[in-house]
């Protein structure tokens, strides 16, 4: 199955009510330490890949691997970490505002 664009995938974000977008790239190794938004955001890897750990709650930890063109809804408020991939990440972030 093809992967979407970077166009295609700011359009259907757009329409899923996703009004601020940007594209954000990190180096190898690099980590996001534990952190909420007090939004919805999404995640869709462009380009490498990245490990996301939410926290939804105390007793849970759910680990998540994205990969080129696959996306990852994070909800308002619940706890995360990432490390980005061995070759870096090229990613398109989207707040529902």
């Amino acid at each position: 199955m093809p992967t979407r664009s970077l166009e295609e995938w700011k359009t259907q974000l757009e329409k899923e009510q996703f009004g601020q977008l940007w594209v954000h790239e990190d180096p190898p190794g690099h980590v996001y330490e534990e952190h909420s938004h007090p939004i919805d955001t999404v995640y869709v890897a462009l380009k490498g890949t990245m490990v996301v750990w939410l926290t939804p709650s105390e007793a849970e930890v759910q680990e998540h691997q994205v990969g080129e063109g696959e996306r990852l809804d994070i909800a308002k408020h619940v706890s995360h970490r990432a490390k980005i991939g061995p070759e870096g990440c090229k990613f398109l972030i989207g707040c529902r505002i």
